[in-house]
């Protein structure tokens, strides 16, 4: 059987859909040896053998786990003059490489590339939290003055004992080689209203690092999946009003609005749960463990983690 299976992919929002499929020319194929499809099979035996295999395949397909479509609620951008409600939360920063200013020469007094070369180097930058790696920009070629426009950055969530280590690489060929290095301790939560980091390391090397105060957007913050008759709530940002409001993944949406979800068409329950609203959406919840809650979740800030969506600017 394992030779006659093919697999196909069936691709579904986000996510990856793959069950196995069988073909009867290619079940017969891989059944009969070679050197006995020039016998004669009635078809009676013939029917039988394919039907044996069918069956099989129809039990794997049974197994094969469902997967419904993801849905995002909308995250906004903000209006002009628009100010996010709540705050940003006290230990979520945003953070992002802004530049450095690199000495001409290397730390041991050599161009950069060796003496016979006019090479520059190509930097990148490191920052890490109590000894892991946080965040790590893209490599900017040939400068001594990187400013790594499209390097990641974003929202991250940081403690007051968090200790911190800002480094510069030179990518090489072979082996990649540090350019400078410093310990930042924890100033990047204890200078709470910093919204620059200018450090210059014993090497000469001057570096920038932007920190502020959470980025933002306006909206719900939840995701949902729209099974056959059920809505279910699979994932959330942790600084959403969602979250807020009390919400958890794997929560059972049972009413919208006061109307039961089985009532509704899906064009209906995205509407409901996707239009722009000031006084919010009603719900009626029911968690894990059975316990019904009613909430209403008005469009706020989201301040998603990097965690959650990586980059944000």
């Amino acid at each position: 059987m394992v030779g006659v299976i093919a697999s196909f992919g069936y691709g579904i929002s986000d996510g990856h859909f793959a069950c196995p499929v069988v073909t009867s020319n290619a079940i017969f194929r891989q059944i009969m040896p070679r050197s006995t499809t020039k016998l004669r099979v009635s078809p009676l035996v013939r029917n039988i053998i394919l039907g044996l295999c069918v069956a099989g395949a129809t039990t794997i397909l049974a197994a094969c786990p469902v997967i419904y479509p993801e849905v995002q609620t909308p995250m906004r951008e903000l209006r002009e003059g628009q100010v996010l409600s709540p705050a940003p939360p006290p230990d979520v920063r945003w953070i992002s490489f802004t530049g450095a200013t690199i000495p001409a020469l290397t730390r041991d007094g050599r161009k950069w590339g060796g003496d016979l070369s006019s090479g520059l180097p190509d930097p990148y930058a490191k920052l890490f939290v109590n000894g892991g790696l946080l965040l790590q920009s893209t490599i900017q070629t040939g400068t001594l003055t990187p400013t790594w426009p499209d390097a990641p950055r974003g929202n991250f969530r940081l403690h007051k004992d968090d200790r911190f280590r800002l480094e510069i690489w030179d990518n090489r060929v072979i082996n990649d080689r540090p350019i400078g290095v410093r310990e930042l301790g924890g100033i990047i939560v204890t200078e709470v209203f910093s919204e620059r980091i200018d450090v210059e390391t014993g090497s000469g090397v001057r570096m920038i690092l932007a920190t502020e105060y959470a980025r933002g957007r306006v909206g719900y913050g939840f995701f949902y999946e729209l099974r056959t008759y059920d809505v279910y709530v699979s994932k959330l940002y942790a600084e959403s009003p969602a979250a807020r409001a009390g919400m958890r993944k794997g929560d059972q949406i049972l009413m919208i609005d006061g109307v039961d979800v089985r009532d509704m068409n899906e064009g209906e329950t995205r509407t409901a749960l996707h239009s722009r609203r000031t006084d919010g959406v009603k719900l009626a919840i029911k968690h894990a463990d059975g316990t019904r809650v009613d909430m209403t979740i008005v469009e706020g800030a989201i301040y998603p983690l990097y965690s959650e969506v990586g980059s944000f600017q």
